[in-house]
């Protein structure tokens, strides 16, 4: 038993003779699930960027202008009238996030999470 608890008493990527650092080189991901994620993350990643230079009736697909008080999502637009739909639109959006998340929260945070995006793919 004494012998598998010894990762406890010392640093894993020191040398102990040494003292010297061990460097730890990680691998490059590799497979057919790997290059599905890539594909995905490009797809999600040019959608992004994308969308707010994409134009639907004339109007932005995203656009947040707060200046001119002007949300355009999808095309339509939401003024501070509209508050009341907007809340609605963002409370079910959130209620199918935390859902999903649930339902599928390893698919949903290893492949089209932003921030995983971001993190491992840019």
């Amino acid at each position: 038993m004494q012998d598998t608890e010894t990762f406890r008493d010392h640093i894993g990527t020191v040398d102990e003779t040494t003292g010297k650092r061990i460097w730890v080189y990680p691998k490059k991901p590799k497979g057919r699930y790997y290059n599905a994620r890539t594909i995905v993350s490009i797809v999600l990643l040019a959608l992004l960027f994308g969308m707010p230079f994409i134009r639907v009736h004339g109007d932005p697909l995203l656009l947040f202008n707060i200046l001119e008080r002007k949300f355009i999502i999808f095309g339509i637009v939401f003024t501070p009238q509209d508050l009341h739909l907007f809340a609605l639109a963002m409370i079910t959006l959130m209620v199918f996030v935390v859902l999903f998340t649930v339902v599928f929260g390893r698919l949903f945070c290893g492949w089209v999470c932003p921030q995983t995006i971001f993190m491992e793919m840019v």
